[in-house]
């Protein structure tokens, strides 16, 4: 993940007093968005972000895995990706055992709230439509964007050796991280999903971000978002339950399995 900032060509300007903020919409890809999607990252590479493979990329994008801040003109500012890491076992059948939220990256400058919008999108929708069997994880090689991520329920773990295999054979060859390939990783099971929940229904209560250093306001809207409204209810269901603590994960309990009981009891 990276949230080391660049300001945008359409960063917000100085607003006249009593205007409205100016928007920006959070939404899933959708096929169409392809091209955009991959100019936005080439033209916005980061040394803290890898290049994954091509066809996986468009894979992610036709899937609806990536997670996408928009102006009011459709100009991407920031976007973040879901990754699956897939076993195999006895039967030769594949699962998804790990779910690696990376490309994480933002050029809307000052406007911290803009991580936390995508990541807990990111992890909701994993948990809700695509739920990993044992859980969600993501490499975090600055301190800043660690303890914006603890805030939302990640936490340190060491990562398998398949799982490091995996999210290695996913970056593109000629962009391998300089970085220990066993070092920064962090995990979150079922136990933090309430937290990113609870964030998601303050952030809609209070969607207007206010940046650090101009005052300048802005509005995050996820009226264009189709999983947000289809699984608002959930989301917000969600976030009144207690999974536990993330500091004290129950390494045995998969986000999938965690997910399907839940919907039964949910859906009754």
């Amino acid at each position: 993940m990276s949230n080391d900032n660049q300001p945008p060509k359409s960063a917000p300007t100085d607003t006249p007093a009593g205007a409205k903020p100016q928007k920006y919409f959070v939404r899933f890809s959708k096929p169409e968005d392809e091209q955009k999607i991959l100019d936005f990252y080439d033209m916005n590479a980061h040394q803290n972000v890898r290049k994954r493979e091509a066809d996986i990329l468009r894979n992610r994008i036709e899937d609806g895995s990536v997670v996408l801040v928009e102006d009011e003109q459709g100009k991407i500012v920031a976007s973040s990706i879901s990754y699956p890491h897939k076993t195999v076992d006895s039967d030769g059948d594949e699962h998804i055992k790990w779910q690696e939220v990376g490309s994480t990256r933002i050029v809307l400058n000052g406007y911290p709230g803009v991580f936390d919008a995508m990541v807990a999108m990111q992890v909701l929708r994993t948990f809700l439509v695509e739920p990993p069997e044992d859980r969600l994880v993501a490499r975090m090689h600055t301190e800043p964007v660690q303890k914006m991520a603890e805030k939302l329920g990640w936490r340190r773990f060491t990562a398998p050796e398949d799982l490091i295999r995996l999210q290695k054979k996913s970056v593109n060859p000629n962009d391998q991280s300089a970085a220990p390939p066993d070092v920064n990783w962090f995990h979150m099971g079922v136990e933090g999903l309430p937290v990113v929940a609870k964030w998601m229904v303050e952030t809609l209560q209070n969607p207007v971000l206010e940046n650090r250093k101009t005052g300048e306001k802005i509005e995050l809207d996820f009226s264009k978002s189709s999983f947000f409204n289809m699984f608002e209810t959930e989301i917000r269901h969600l976030a009144k339950r207690d999974f536990g603590s993330p500091d004290t994960p129950d390494m045995k309990k998969g986000v999938e399995q965690s997910r399907n009981k839940w919907l039964k009891k949910f859906f009754r």
